[in-house]
């Protein structure tokens, strides 16, 4: 029961940092605060018996120091999604749910480099989905209700860029009031 309690203590620790996470815009920030992040929800996953989840958040650590240096290459990354996967086949404790951080990382490391911020908010979102599921299945409660709000910050974050978006857009037709013959 100590566990429980220990592994959710740090879950809400990590879980905070996340949610703060999904309010910030700029994506090196986002990285590195998530580096710090995973770190902790490492230690966390190890004591509540999470070892594929652990697994994959040691080289999903490696992976953002990588990428935060500019040396994230195809090569970089392979290594890492290869890793991972060996690492998790053989050390996975949990049946499918044990893959579910695999498919996350494997996901998060093949489409992290996308430079366009709505895009990686939605990635953001698809891959906490995958762990609030994992975490549900090692008991970390409090992780999944914080990885509930996470999605919830970038769902408001995605509506935001939506929203600014289609301001521009308007602007741009509104400027261009000239009308237009298209018949033929």
């Amino acid at each position: 029961m100590n566990q429980i309690i220990i592994g959710n203590i740090l879950g809400l620790i990590a879980s905070t940092i996340l949610v703060c996470i999904g309010l910030i815009k700029n994506k090196k920030r986002i990285i590195y605060i998530q580096t710090i992040q995973i770190c902790i929800t490492m230690i966390s996953n190890l004591i509540l018996g999470g070892i594929s989840g652990a697994i994959t958040n040691i080289l999903s650590c490696i992976r953002n120091l990588l990428y935060n240096k500019n040396k994230l290459d195809i090569k970089a990354k392979l290594i890492i999604i290869v890793l991972s996967t060996y690492l998790t086949i053989k050390f996975n404790t949990n049946g499918f749910i044990g893959f579910l951080p695999l498919i996350s990382t494997i996901t998060y490391t093949l489409l992290m480099d996308t430079k366009d911020i709505l895009e990686y908010k939605i990635l953001a979102i698809y891959t906490t989905f995958l762990w609030c599921i994992y975490n549900f299945y090692i008991k970390s409660y409090v992780s999944v209700m914080f990885y509930m709000f996470h999605i919830a910050t970038n769902s408001i974050a995605i509506i935001q860029i939506v929203m600014n978006n289609n301001k521009k857009l308007n602007l741009i037709t509104n400027n261009n009031n000239e009308e237009v013959d298209v018949s033929c």
